[in-house]
């Protein structure tokens, strides 16, 4: 009785962590199924002058760029549901979720 018992739980935990594995798979799917892009933009100050050397970040990643002399920036290989963090001294820093478009331009405003 009690090796039918035991057999039992092991066959449960088998088919629990079968389910685990496949919910696993489909979210590794999904996301591999998400196209990294390119994405470029301008970054502008509340006057409308753009900002040279305001930084360009990859939320969660080591990914990032500082905006040239015309207040571009351009960012490759980024995920298409990556969020951008925007910051320069002196300005409050915004954060963009990317949803797919390969052009986002921002306008900053001065830290209270």
């Amino acid at each position: 009785m009690r090796k039918k018992g035991v057999v039992g739980i092991v066959l449960i935990g088998i088919l629990i962590l079968l389910a685990v594995l496949q919910l696993v798979s489909l979210n590794y799917c999904a996301r591999a199924q998400q196209p990294n892009i390119t994405v470029s933009g301008t970054v502008k100050e509340q006057k409308g002058e753009t900002l040279i050397g305001s930084t360009v970040r990859v939320k969660g990643t080591t990914m990032g760029a500082l905006t040239d002399s015309d207040g571009r920036y351009i960012l490759k290989d980024v995920a298409s549901n990556a969020t951008l963090i925007f910051s320069f001294i002196g300005m409050t820093t915004h954060e963009v979720p990317v949803k797919g478009r390969t052009t986002i331009d921002i306008t900053l405003f001065t830290a209270d």
